[in-house]
């Protein structure tokens, strides 16, 4: 079991099915296009019943004026407020389209935040958690879209952050297909008591898209995150994460390096007129 578990990192939510986000900006942009309509009603009405007023209003004692041009002015007063609420709804769909124009550079990266979800992709699943001082075990327990347990992992109960990754390899051996996981990892103490610690999982951006909310969501396969929640981005190289090397400088590269500076070093000397040094 514990073979399967190697030092790496993180978790999410799962992604609602394609199209789920059609009309998820034009649902607040449709509230004033009815408060627009439900108003005209509303003004059409008063002007039907105003109209019947002064059509039989006793001529000995006329309607005041007063009254119903307030209302005419209340009137104006909603619908400038209905318009301004367009307005603003116009400048927010605009800036959620930035929000998901800008979001197109996670495409391809990866991204951690902390989830329920753990995405598997090209058979590897990566996730992070942070063990309480006072942990003596910790359990690391994934499961299927079914709630099935499919391995149940002995993590680190030192405390501190610590990252792991997952084979896909089910408490059997059988490789797991690519898909969303559950993952929970509980935190026992010396006294029994158990602790719930949240996992940051983390994977691979295979879309963006924007919920009904319209908050833009990361999807790492079929586990969603919202770009709320990322805490870490990295690149990645061939499909998978990168981390910066510095080469080393030993055998023949070293010595070509050490010959390449030993004849700069002479150019110079010989510019200057002191000679040439040797190592």
């Amino acid at each position: 079991m514990v073979s399967s578990l190697t030092p790496n990192s993180a978790t999410s939510t799962t992604a609602p099915a394609a199209g789920a986000y059609q009309g998820a900006s034009s649902t607040v942009a449709s509230q004033s296009a009815a408060s627009q309509q439900q108003l005209a009603g509303n003004f059409n009405t008063f002007l039907q019943l105003l109209t019947a007023q002064l059509q039989h209003q006793d001529p000995l004692s006329p309607m005041d004026t007063a009254q119903f041009t307030n209302q005419l002015v209340q009137f104006s007063g909603v619908e400038q407020q209905i318009n301004i609420n367009a307005n603003l709804e116009k400048m927010l769909a605009n800036q959620n389209s930035g929000a998901m124009a800008s979001s197109v550079g996670y495409l391809g990266q990866v991204v951690q935040g902390v989830s329920t979800s753990l995405p598997l992709q090209n058979g590897n699943a990566n996730f992070a958690y942070t063990t309480p001082a006072t942990s003596s075990k910790v359990t690391i327990t994934l499961t299927d879209s079914a709630g099935n347990v499919v391995k149940s992992i002995a993590g680190d109960s030192s405390p501190g952050t610590h990252t792991a990754s997952w084979n896909g390899a089910d408490s059997y051996g059988s490789q797991l297909t690519d898909g969303t996981y559950g993952i929970t990892i509980n935190s026992t103490g010396a006294d029994g008591t158990q602790t719930p610690v949240d996992a940051a999982v983390s994977g691979i951006v295979t879309s963006v898209g924007m919920d009904s909310s319209n908050n833009v969501q990361l999807y790492m396969g079929s586990v969603n995150l919202p770009l709320s929640k990322v805490i870490e981005v990295q690149k990645t190289v061939n499909g998978s994460s990168s981390t910066p090397t510095t080469p080393a400088t030993s055998g023949s590269g070293s010595a070509a390096a050490n010959a390449a500076a030993q004849a700069a070093s002479n150019a110079v000397n010989s510019a200057l007129g002191t000679g040439t040094t040797t190592n």
